[in-house]
């Protein structure tokens, strides 16, 4: 699953619309459909919204892993890293 398709999904099971969760975020509608698209991804700032929002893990939102599940740290710095170079 990409990091888009988890945006998705944790986005249907939280109950928000795109227009709905662009609202709780403070960015454009359009924004958010980038993000689901793979066309951009959300900053630091936005991840933390969205983990708290989700009520789910750094790890399951960005590495889609449950948080039970092993991931060193550089494996984990890695992941963030490669998702906040791509523009």
């Amino acid at each position: 699953m990409t990091f888009a398709d988890q945006l998705i999904k944790q986005r249907k099971r939280a109950g928000y619309t795109r227009s709905a969760l662009a609202k709780e975020l403070n960015v454009s509608l359009d924004q958010v459909t980038q993000w689901e698209h793979g066309d951009s991804e959300p900053n630091l700032a936005t991840l933390r919204h969205l983990h708290k929002l989700y009520e789910i893990s750094m790890d399951e939102l960005i590495l889609n892993e449950a948080p039970n599940q092993s991931v060193s740290p550089s494996r984990w710095l890695a992941q963030i890293d490669k998702a906040l170079k791509r523009k």
